[in-house]
């Protein structure tokens, strides 16, 4: 049993924030990367914006855009409401698929505009409601 499992155990034990933390052990489990498929949609949706936040505060909005995850970010991100987090973290993969990081100024200038739009500078607890209540419709 993996902590997905566990939490859908608990059921309505476990409230719409304990859910989203309880997701967050994908990091202690990383071989259910391989099984989600046989899931819900809504927990790989959750648990492709936990990795999407967890990628941006590490490594950047660059390294994020032009991760080979950035397409289930984006419609993750889309499917929890969080529509114009997708769009910017869209605008920017598409900066990251035209050319070499670093050799152009405006690439670079748009793409720290970008960083300073994303929820992580501007509305984080917003973006963390809208997942959470995500959660909760899904779940009912």
């Amino acid at each position: 049993m993996n902590f997905i499992d566990r939490a859908l155990a608990r059921g309505r034990r476990l409230n719409d924030d304990d859910f989203l933390q309880a997701m967050a052990d994908i990091y202690r489990e990383p071989q259910v990367w391989q099984e989600l498929d046989r899931y819900p949609p809504y927990i790989r949706d959750v648990i492709y914006v936990i990795d999407y936040d967890t990628e941006v505060q590490m490594e950047g909005l660059d390294a994020c855009a032009a991760s080979p995850r950035a397409e289930q970010y984006i419609q993750a991100l889309h499917n929890c409401g969080a529509v114009s987090e997708a769009e910017l973290l869209k605008r920017a993969k598409k900066l990251t698929d035209s050319g070499p990081d670093g050799e152009d100024e405006a690439v670079d200038a748009e793409m720290e505009s970008l960083y300073r739009q994303i929820a992580l500078n501007q509305n984080y607890e917003e973006f963390w409601d809208l997942v959470r209540g995500y959660i909760g419709r899904e779940r009912k």
